[in-house]
């Protein structure tokens, strides 16, 4: 837009429509992300009281003591650092096509924001062996 001296106003309809599909796709793509690390928190989660309650019932000890913990820091950072990774992306997207309103007022921006923060949290009580609840 700016290279070409077009201001927004002075574009095509074509273009603005090209600019929409693209803030679109960068939505999707978002909204993906999001999905795929609210799965691999939650199953980090999951899979962390499975396999702790298993290592506690068992009359045989079929896993060592740290295998839950270390599974479920490997789910929660498989879906936390990719997520930041995609914020960082869409922000950068958003700049670029030029949109007027805050990145941080846009509710997908936002969703995501609060998916990250719930990984970061799970991540330190789990480093820190702290328990919530």
């Amino acid at each position: 837009m700016e290279e070409s001296g077009n201001k927004p106003e002075d574009l095509h309809l074509s273009d603005k429509l090209a600019i929409e599909r693209t803030v679109l796709a960068a939505d999707r793509t978002m909204l993906a992300g999001v999905r795929t690390s609210v799965s691999f928190i939650g199953f980090g989660f999951t899979i962390f009281n499975v396999l702790r309650y298993v290592l506690e019932h068992a009359p045989t000890k079929l896993i060592r003591p740290g295998t839950p913990r270390n599974v479920a820091l490997f789910m929660l950072v498989a879906g936390t650092v990719p997520l930041f990774a995609m914020m960082i992306q869409y922000y950068r997207t958003l700049k670029r096509m030029g949109r007027k309103e805050s990145v941080f007022r846009n509710p997908i921006f936002q969703m995501a924001c609060v998916i990250f923060l719930l990984g970061t949290i799970l991540l330190v009580t789990l480093i820190g062996d702290i328990v919530l609840l």
